[in-house]
């Protein structure tokens, strides 16, 4: 049964982490040289982060439904539903992405998909918890 508190809690949770992922000190300065960027405009960042709060919460309570449907409850089925999630929708899609936008760097793009796999994780870890 879907837990809505958890799925909320865990929006939030994956929210911040994508939020923190961006800071300067951990992947934020890094990024900006990878795009060839000096800073993103405080407007932008505002921007998306109004659009990242909702499409959180729907990306995790699509995934709450994922792992109440297959019945996982367990942090190894949360490890590889994550991971299988990851390759199969973020990966090929970043992937394609990166190419026609002539991204070509592996750890470029570590940077901008790689935030998915830890999200979804750390998220799956929640709902389980409390699913």
């Amino acid at each position: 049964m879907i837990n809505i508190i958890a799925i909320i809690i865990a929006a939030l949770v994956y929210f911040g982490v994508h939020f923190l992922w961006y800071f300067p000190f951990i992947f934020g300065k890094k990024w900006l040289k990878l795009v060839g960027k000096e800073s993103e405009p405080k407007s932008k960042i505002l921007r998306d982060t109004y659009i990242m709060i909702p499409t959180s919460f729907i990306t995790i309570l699509f995934l709450a439904i994922l792992i109440d449907m297959l019945a996982i409850s367990d942090f190894i089925g949360t490890l590889i539903i994550s991971l299988l999630v990851w390759i199969g929708f973020v990966a090929t899609i970043g992937i394609n992405q990166s190419n026609f936008n002539d991204r070509t760097s592996a750890l470029l793009f570590l940077i901008e998909y790689g935030f998915y796999l830890i999200g979804f994780i750390i998220a799956g870890f929640i709902l389980i918890i409390w699913l």
